[in-house]
């Protein structure tokens, strides 16, 4: 690509998971669920939610055709939360990949201007996107050619060096026919790939070092017997930064200072975990702090090599974590 290079994405299984039968859990029997979505013929009014038009109006029109249907009806938009399954995973190791790298990311996607502030305020991954493009806002939606000149104007971009990534193949071929490179997704993997192929990524780089999580010691023994570790550092989830907070040896006292200045050392423990066997991407990026790693999906709590006490008070990281660590020359 001799433009200047971006990468526009699609939203819902893209980045963020998406399934609409998550909103009848309690509302229908689970056996009764696609009945209810094919009769309606959800993809029809949800796409017209999509662009633009208010849900009560979708709704009173559903309800003088199903009123039998009414709570389920209503229970879209009410339970629309239980709808997002979570971060599509690895697409975040992907989008931090792109922007170290210097391309810009911004993202078109279809989807209601009442739903998507669930989202935004779920997701902090989504604060990564120099601008989002919602199709609601507009009253414009894909894959009308109309919304994607709009979104190249609004993040000026250059057709000839962007980068277009969807799930859905109409949607792919309607920016190719715009000029955009256009890329189906079937999953992070084969999309990085895809953009090594046309250059605007190397290999991934994996660190050989030991990556460090430091929490405190009942939080993680919660983890243990949740099976699940949710969060992201002190404060804050996975889903709401977007990455796990990590750090390697020399840089683990300094983590303690910041965020952990209130507890003893015997309150705290620090995780190890080996980048190279990893089942989630680890991506070394500075965003303002100077370079940790970060972990692109939960921390698996099965894939923890070692749990070490934080112990000492000499300042001394390498030593207070003990062996293995070395700290970095």
């Amino acid at each position: 690509m001799t433009a200047a290079p971006s990468v526009l994405f699609d939203l819902g299984g893209v980045v963020v998971g998406w399934e609409p039968a998550g909103a009848y859990a309690g509302v229908l029997p689970p056996a009764e669920v696609a009945d209810f979505l094919t009769r309606t013929d959800f993809g029809t009014w949800n796409r017209a939610a999509d662009a633009g038009r208010p849900f009560a109006d979708v709704e009173a029109e559903l309800l003088t055709r199903f009123p039998e249907d009414a709570a389920a009806v209503r229970a879209y938009r009410q339970n629309f939360d239980r709808t997002l399954t979570g971060l599509v995973p690895g697409t975040g190791a992907v989008l931090a990949e792109l922007q170290q790298a210097g391309v810009t990311c911004a993202a078109l996607t279809n989807w209601s201007a009442e739903t998507f502030p669930v989202a935004r305020q779920r997701f902090g991954l989504l604060r990564r996107f120099t601008g989002v493009l919602v199709s609601g806002e507009e009253r414009l939606a894909k894959p009308d050619p109309a919304i994607f000149r709009l979104a190249l104007e609004r993040f000026a971009l250059d057709p000839a060096g962007c980068v277009f990534v969807d799930d859905s193949p109409a949607n792919v071929e309607a920016a190719t026919a715009l000029g955009l490179t256009g890329l189906h997704f079937t999953g992070a993997e084969r999309f990085r790939a895809d953009l090594e192929q046309l250059g605007l990524l190397g290999p991934r780089a994996v660190p050989d070092e030991p990556v460090l999580h430091l929490t405190e010691d009942r939080v993680w023994r919660r983890a243990l017997a949740d099976g699940a570790y949710p969060w992201s550092g002190r404060t804050g989830t996975y889903e709401s930064e977007g990455f796990v907070h990590a750090g390697f040896a020399d840089q683990v006292a300094g983590t303690r200072a910041r965020k952990y200045a209130d507890l003893p050392d015997d309150a705290l423990v620090v995780l190890e975990l080996d980048a190279r066997t990893l089942s989630v991407p680890v991506v070394v990026e500075d965003l303002g702090a100077g370079p940790f790693p970060h972990l692109y999906g939960p921390l698996p709590v099965d894939e923890v090599v070692a749990v070490h006490p934080y112990g000492g008070a000499d300042g001394n990281t390498s030593r207070r974590v003990g062996p293995p660590f070395t700290t970095r020359a």
